[in-house]
């Protein structure tokens, strides 16, 4: 049994913003570089929902999606969502340190802690996934059946 969660977010009418015509190209460029339609649909929008040649589900209007079919996987969607926000926030302070940088304006010894509280907060969220990401590996490892062979 499929668990569609509906999540919140800003411009969920995304139908009535985007040109029907557009979404109906995307979706036709998804199909044309291997993509597979599947039966599901985007719970933000209604859209048809496709699976890339990675594995990788995504929908044409909003992106990636994550289909989930328990309280626990959309758990583990939420908190995987959370911590690729996360990466993009920090990568952004860093981008601004860069461009700082780049503009040859002076670099403070402010600005030298900022860039490495970032990295090091940088450094956790990739702590965190590798760690969810040993978990689930394991996970998967306990509920496979162990092949018998016989003698």
């Amino acid at each position: 049994m499929q668990f569609n969660a509906r999540l919140n977010c800003d411009g969920c009418n995304a139908l009535e913003h985007i040109n029907r015509d557009i979404i109906i190209k995307k979706a036709s460029e998804l199909m044309r570089s291997g993509a597979t339609m599947l039966a599901e649909s985007c719970p933000l929008c209604g859209s048809p929902l496709f699976k890339l040649v990675s594995g990788e589900v995504v929908c044409p209007v909003h992106g990636r999606v994550m289909l989930v079919k328990s309280e626990e996987e959309l758990s583990e969607a939420n908190v995987a969502s959370v911590l690729i926000e996360l990466e993009k926030s920090i990568a952004s302070k860093l981008g601004d340190y860069i461009s700082k940088i780049r503009s040859g304006k002076e670099v403070e010894f402010e600005d030298l802690r900022g860039i490495i509280s970032w990295l090091d907060a940088l450094e956790r969220v990739e702590r965190i996934k590798t760690i969810l990401s040993r978990e689930k590996m394991q996970e998967k490892r306990k509920t496979k059946p162990s092949r018998k062979t016989a003698d």
